[in-house]
């Protein structure tokens, strides 16, 4: 009597949501990110123009490997964060996936979570800083560079930053939790004491957490650099997600390395 299974209807399920929110419910759709994109204009006109409490658990956000190029959920974090009044969230692991569910429910107006497939990532379980809206976790302050990874990307944030420490470097990491509203108080106060900012999301570059990171310094902080590493503007074909990411630049030693290279000029 809990669930509503409405088979392959993307635009109804998120019609019906709506309906079941203005009846005193608070309805948590989960589906796919490649498929959700069919319900872009129901989100926006249904529930959000109405500022309605609807939960979406997106579910097989980034690359999803055996799926295939018709699943890859690379879009999501773009058509998501324009609409007005969504707050978006990304967890690092199975543990803030069941705190930001809880998190959402107890927020207003339209919520979604984007988490990627396969198991979750268990790593990580130390760091358990409270969820606040529109707040980072900073894993780590050190200097100059700062590295911002967002959900399934923390865990490839993680050991970039361990492959900067072999070389030198002292890089700060923060784990965004949040694309929307963004921590602009965080940013304020990095751009005080480093010159690198790089952003680590799955998703593409284009509409993504990056550029909307770079948007922000260059209208309030044009001294500090931002690099975004991220899906570029193309179809990503089949493949497993570590084949993948090694192609795109996704992966701990080619983020590093671009990281050194910028870092250096």
């Amino acid at each position: 009597d809990r669930f509503f299974d409405v088979g392959i209807a993307e635009e109804h399920a998120v019609s019906f949501a709506a309906g079941l929110a203005l009846g005193g419910m608070i309805p948590v759709v989960a589906i796919y990110s490649s498929f959700l994109q069919r319900a872009v204009d129901q989100m926006m006109h249904d529930v959000c123009m109405q500022n309605l409490h609807v939960i979406f658990a997106v579910d097989r956000a980034g690359l999803v490997g055996a799926d295939g190029e018709t699943h890859q959920g690379n879009f999501d974090i773009s058509y998501l964060s324009m609409m007005p009044g969504m707050t978006v969230m990304a967890p690092k692991n199975d543990q803030e996936l069941r705190e930001m569910l809880h998190f959402a429910v107890h927020l207003d107006g339209p919520v979604a979570i984007r988490y990627p497939r396969g198991n979750a990532y268990q790593g990580l379980e130390s760091f358990q800083e409270p969820l606040q809206l529109g707040k980072s976790e900073v894993l780590h302050m050190g200097k100059e560079i700062a590295v911002l990874a967002l959900g399934s990307m923390v865990q490839i944030g993680e050991k970039t930053c361990e492959i900067l420490n072999k070389e030198g470097f002292d890089p700060t990491f923060v784990n965004v939790r949040f694309v929307k509203p963004m921590d602009t108080e965080l940013l304020d106060q990095l751009s005080e004491t480093h010159s690198l900012i790089v952003t680590i999301e799955e998703n593409v570059k284009n509409g993504g957490f990056g550029e909307h990171v770079c948007r922000y310094m260059e209208n309030h902080h044009r001294g500090c650099q931002v690099l975004t590493v991220a899906i570029p503007d193309r179809f990503v074909p089949h493949g497993s997600v570590d084949s993948l990411r090694e192609q795109l630049g996704l992966c701990p030693s080619g983020i590093a390395e671009m990281i050194m290279k910028n870092r250096k000029e």
